[in-house]
This record gives structure tokens, C-alpha cells and sequence, in this order.
């Protein structure tokens, strides 16, 4: 099966914290449970380069937007690295490849009559001396009355024209704003109603606050969108009359997706389009909830546009990760930093709390104090506490030699279950319940062992599978099992490990001392802004 797992592409606007992370973590799951399967996989992510974030941090720091680029680009791919993300492609846009696809992608639209030419009246400062981009617009939604501060309501969800905000005025003087007419390139949404209706009906798996988002738009009637803008910094646009504006970054970034994968498979002789729209193909957006409208209703239309139609499309889209009941801000500076994760803690006991704590239906809280709770009670108690003792028990009892044993018919179906069980949880996004169901198996099987219900190669069976039942969610502690275990690779099914001999492995888990909660809290409010 060929598999694309696409990760929302994160702006060159500012390091990461533990909120965006928890709602990519994801992808980087999913990629590892198809791999484990056997599948052709493509995960792949980028450093989204040329939205007005970037140009408005960079300004804040003092560098150019190429600068600022390079910079969180290369940062990114170092906090992913280190958390254990395993990309085959993480890109940014930014790039000469991605730039020359994208202007033959608005081409194709354009000539199909998918991408059409319109005057229209823009936000203009004459303070400033210059049209705004919606990030240098200050108004308030039309929808609901609220302030917008993005280029969607974080009220009602909309996705906000800027050229429709009301009592406009530029961010840059504060002045009120006058408006004036300039010609533009529109894509028409509007055609691809049915097509993303159809896709709604279809899909399999996606979470609910997807499917009300999309059918609120259905519903309200989909609008074409401005594909070019008055900007400095960007794709340039390849029509002539155009050469003072660049490409809309909505447009431009979500095709990085495309532009990933078509690189990725240059020169292999694959056909990028199978991947896409072929019968045996699947494809996975990863995100939060504020990009939901992007990845389920105008990339599906940009898609259908250029001629695939039909994509076996999940959505694993998070609500929103909080942090000690407060919205993660990284102009407040109230945030756990990757770094800082990667610096002092075990990157795996945040890769299974994010999991077990995942945003999947509802807005979840991380606290240092639970997780420091769940660690102690579910890694170190209960799965390092087993996993350690296992395998000492065979250096200690049996000369590290595999003991020879029967594994009960019933045991080793009870095993078998769980693969096919975790596997539908991991491909429906409900990574929750794939880890309670471990959890309650290997806390089951612990208190046997303990009580002599199950044999030493019985527990040691359930050692062995938990290495593949868990290395989608935990890849350097199940590297480590494998390693004294002697097993070479990790695959998505029952294995039983009949001879040889274990070698020693360090204590997975170490226990978490209560006291770092409150100094974490404390740490956290010292820090604050």
C-alpha cells in the first residue's frame, strides 16, 4: 500500500513548543505503524517560509526573511530529529524546486480556467504609502464581531478575507485605512463543491470537529479565494502583469505536499499521482484544528483541479493542548520549549504522555503534576518495571539463556488481538486507546507472572511483541528491548522468541521525583513575560 503522511508545515516564525508538537506527533506515529507494516511510506513535512509571520518576525529580530528561514528551518529539523520524528522528507518553501512545481501547478489551474483574473478593491495605507497584507490589517470578523489577529477567527473558525474585516486599520501607523482597485488572480473554490462534498461523504475516520468545520462551509457556500497578493516576499507569480506581487502563501504552502512526495520519488520511476489517487493509496493530513479548513476543503479543491480526484484522505486533526489550563503563548513565553525537553527529560516519556493525553476530541490539559503521575504509574511500574524484570529474571535464573517454554494457544491469541486491535486504533488517530489497551495486557499479564500464572517464557513472549506493539509511539526504549533481546527489526506481528540469550538493558524508566512538578510550575511562571 502506498502511504503519504503529511505533516502540517510549521512557519519560520519562532522555535517549537509542546503544544504544536503534540498535535504533530501524529504523523510521526502513523508513519512508523505503516512502515512496521510493510507499506511504501512517505512522511513528509517542511518549514512553511513565506507567510507575513515570517517577514514580521524577522523584522522583530533584525534579519532578512532568507535569514529567518535558514534559521528555523534548520531548528526544526533538529527539535523533530531529537524527538524522534522520523521524516523521509522535510522540506521547506523556500526552494528552487518547490517554487518551479508551484508556478507550474498555478499554470495548469490558470489555463483550465480554474484561476481567473479580477479587479477588486484592497486595503490600502496612505500613511504607509503601500496595499497591506492581511497580517498589517488590525479588524474585527464579519462573522461575529471579534478582533481577528490571524488570517482565520480563533471566535468562529472562519477564514477571514482581509479585504472583509471590519473597521479596518493598518497595524504598522494605526491609521484608518482607505480602500483602492487592483488587479488580481482568484481561484474558484466555487467549482469544487461537489467535489468536496463528495470527499465528505466518503471518509472514513475523520474526527468530528473536521466534519462540522467543513460542513459549516458547505453549508454557507464555498467563495473563491485571492491566489495573489501585493507582497515582497514569495513565490513570484508567473503571468505577466504580475511582476510586483507573489503567489497567496495558503496556495503556495499546501502544494508543498505535492511538491514533497514529486521529490522525494524523482527518479525512482513511481508515478507521484498513484500516491495521491491510486486504488491502493492512502493519505494522512496531521494538524490542529486552525488548519483544518485548509487540508479538508481548499486543498481537496486545489486537487481536484489538477486532475486527482478521488483521495482515500484521513484527517487527524487535534483540538488544542494546553498548559496548566492556559493557552501555550510563545509572545508570553508560557511554553515547554522541544529543547528543553530534550535537555532534562527521557523524549520517550513525553512521546507516550502526549499520546495517552492526546487532544483527539476534545481541548486536553499538561500538567507537570500528572505527568509526572502517568510516568511513574504506567512506564515506571508498571511496562519498564515489567519489561527490567523479565529480563533479569532470565540473566539471574537461567544464565541469560531464553528459557525453554510452551506459549498457551490463549495467551498467544490474546497477543495476536492486540496488532490488529492497535493497528485500527493507530489508522482512526485514537492513540489513546491503542495504549490503554497495552497497558491493560501488560498489567494483567505482570500480576500473573508475579503470582506464577504465567511461565518466565510466557512474560517473555509478551517482552518481545510489546518491542513492536509500542516502537510506534516509544522508538528508543524498543530499540533498547530489541537490543538485549537480540532481535534485528521491529515488524507489525506476532514473533516469538524461542532460543538464544538476553544481554543486559538499563533501567528503561527512571522514577520522577513529585517535587519537580511544583518547581517546574515555578520555573514556568518565573519565565513568563
Amino acid at each position: 500500500m502506498n502511504i503519504i503522511v503529511g505533516n502540517a508545515w510549521p512557519y519560520a516564525n519562532g522555535p517549537l513548543h509542546l503544544g504544536r508538537i503534540a498535535v504533530l506527533l501524529p504523523g510521526d506515529i502513523i508513519a512508523r505503524y505503516h512502515r512496521l507494516m510493510g507499506d511504501e511510506v512517505i512522511f513528509l513535512s517542511g518549514t512553511d517560509c513565506h507567510g507575513t509571520p515570517v517577514t514580521m518576525k524577522a523584522k522583530e529580530e533584525g534579519i532578512t526573511p532568507l535569514e529567518a528561514t535558514i534559521k528555523y528551518h534548520d531548528e526544526f529539523k533538529k527539535c523533530f530529529s531529537s524527538l524522534g520524528f522520523s521524516f523521509d522528507v522535510f522540506e521547506k518553501t523556500h526552494s528552487e524546486y518547490h517554487e518551479t512545481k508551484v508556478k507550474e501547478f498555478i499554470l495548469d489551474l490558470y489555463n483550465k480556467g480554474y484561476i481567473y483574473e479580477k479587479e477588486i478593491e484592497q486595503t490600502y495605507c496612505e500613511s504607509c504609502n503601500e496595499f497591506l497584507s492581511d497580517r498589517y490589517v488590525e479588524g474585527k470578523c464579519p462573522n461575529c464581531g471579534e478582533v481577528v489577529l490571524e488570517e482565520q477567527c480563533e471566535n468562529c473558525f472562519e477564514i477571514v478575507e482581509y479585504e472583509d474585516l471590519l473597521d479596518k486599520r493598518c497595524k504598522l501607523c494605526g491609521n484608518e485605512t482607505v480602500v483602492k482597485e487592483t488587479k488580481h488572480l482568484f481561484f474558484s473554490l466555487s467549482n469544487f463543491e461537489k467535489d468536496v462534498r463528495r470527499l465528505l461523504i466518503r471518509q472514513k475516520g475523520w474526527r468530528e470537529n473536521a466534519q462540522k468545520i467543513v460542513k459549516r462551509y458547505l453549508n454557507e457556500g464555498l467563495r473563491d479565494k485571492a491566489v495573489t497578493r501585493d507582497f515582497n516576499w514569495g513565490v513570484d507569480v508567473p503571468l505577466d502583469g504580475y511582476e510586483d506581487k507573489k503567489i497567496y502563501v495558503w496556495i503556495e504552502a499546501v502544494m508543498g505536499y505535492l511538491t514533497a512526495s514529486m521529490k522525494v520519488l524523482e527518479g525512482t520511476g513511481e508515478n507521484w499521482k498513484e500516491y495521491w489517487q491510486g486504488e491502493d493509496s492512502r493519505v494522512y493530513f496531521v494538524h490542529g484544528k486552525d488548519n483544518i479548513p485548509f487540508h479538508t476543503v481548499i486543498f481537496p479543491a486545489i486537487l481536484a483541479g489538477l486532475g486527482i480526484k478521488n483521495p482515500n484522505l484521513r484527517v487527524i486533526s487535534s483540538e488544542y493542548l494546553k498548559l496548566e489550563g492556559k493557552n501555550f503563548s510563545s509572545v508570553k513565553n508560557w511554553a515547554i520549549w522541544a529543547d528543553y525537553i530534550v535537555e532534562n527529560y527521557n523524549v520517550d516519556e513525553f512521546r507516550y504522555y502526549l499520546s495517552i493525553n492526546s487532544p483527539e476530541n476534545k481541548d486536553t490539559d499538561f500538567t507537570w503534576r500528572d505527568f509526572i503521575n502517568i510516568t511513574n504509574r504506567d512506564l515506571v511500574n508498571n511496562i519498564g518495571d515489567f519489561v527490567n524484570g523479565v529480563i533479569s529474571d532470565i540473566k539471574d535464573k537461567n544464565n541469560s539463556i531464553i528459557p525453554k517454554g510452551v506459549i498457551s494457544r490463549e495467551f498467544k491469541n490474546e497477543i495476536f488481538d492486540l496488532y490488529f486491535n492497535i493497528g485500527d486504533y493507530i489508522e482512526e488517530g485514537k492513540f489513546k486507546n491503542a495504549l490503554l489497551d497495552i497497558l491493560t495486557v501488560v498489567k494483567k499479564v505482570k500480576k500473573d507472572y508475579e503470582v506464577g500464572d504465567k511461565s518466565l517464557y510466557e512474560a517473555l513472549q509478551l517482552v518481545v511483541n510489546i518491542s513492536n506493539l509500542l516502537e510506534p509511539f516509544m522508538p528508543n526504549t524498543c530499540e533498547k528491548i530489541r537490543l538485549a533481546l537480540e532481535i534485528k527489526e521491529p515488524i507489525w506481528s506476532y514473533i516469538e522468541k524461542k532460543s538464544g540469550k538476553v544481554s543486559n538493558i538499563e533501567v528503561l524508566f527512571d522514577k520522577l521525583d513529585k517535587k519537580r512538578a511544583a518547581e517546574e510550575v515555578k520555573r514556568l511562571k518565573e519565565e513568563k513575560n
